[in-house]
C-alpha cells in the first residue's frame, strides 16, 4: 500500500468517525439561529436592617483565636501549645469569638498562673513569655506558649 492510500484511508476513517459523532466541519447550511434566552427574575432583597428573618437563633457561637497570624477554632477543648520562629519574641494574640483565652508560658497549661487573659472580642499585643524555662522547651530565635479557651458565657447572650 503506497503512502497516498493510507492518507486517504485515514482520512476518510477521520470524516466517517466525524460524521457520525454529529461533527461537521464544512457544512453548506448555515448554523441554525438559537433561540433567546429566557431572562430569570432576581430574588428578593432581604429587608432593611436584617438578614430576612433566616437565623436559627445559633449563629456566632463559634468564633476565631489568632495567634502570631495563626488561626484556630474556638471550639478549642483542651491545652494548645503554640511556637513562632523565627525571630519572633512575643505573641500577639486576637480572640474574634465570645469565649475568654488565657495564655500560659511552656508548653502546658499548668505552668503557674495565666500570662495573659483575652477576654471576648479582643486583642493583646506583645505577650513575652520567659526566654528559659527551667526544663522547659528551648527555641532559638523563637518563643514558646500554649493557650486553653475558656467557656465562661455558658451560652446565656
Amino acid at each position: 500500500m503506497t503512502t497516498r492510500n493510507i492518507a486517504m484511508t485515514a482520512a476518510v476513517a477521520a470524516a466517517a468517525a466525524l460524521a457520525a459523532t454529529g461533527v461537521t466541519y464544512a457544512s453548506a447550511a448555515g448554523a441554525p439561529e438559537a433561540a433567546p434566552a429566557v431572562q430569570q427574575a432576581a430574588p428578593a432583597a432581604a429587608p432593611l436592617g436584617g438578614d430576612g428573618g433566616a437565623s436559627k437563633g445559633n449563629e456566632g457561637d463559634g468564633g476565631w483565636i489568632e495567634f502570631n497570624e495563626r488561626t484556630y477554632s474556638a471550639h478549642s477543648k483542651g491545652c494548645i501549645t503554640v511556637v513562632s520562629g523565627l525571630g519572633s519574641k512575643s505573641f500577639n494574640i486576637r480572640n474574634d469569638s465570645r469565649k475568654t483565652v488565657e495564655v500560659f508560658r511552656g508548653v502546658t497549661c499548668d505552668n503557674g498562673s495565666p500570662l495573659a487573659t483575652v477576654g471576648a472580642f479582643s486583642t493583646s499585643n506583645g505577650v513575652t513569655p520567659p526566654r528559659h524555662l527551667h526544663g522547659g522547651l528551648k527555641v532559638r530565635d523563637g518563643v514558646v506558649g500554649s493557650f486553653r479557651v475558656i467557656d465562661d458565657h455558658h451560652d446565656s447572650y
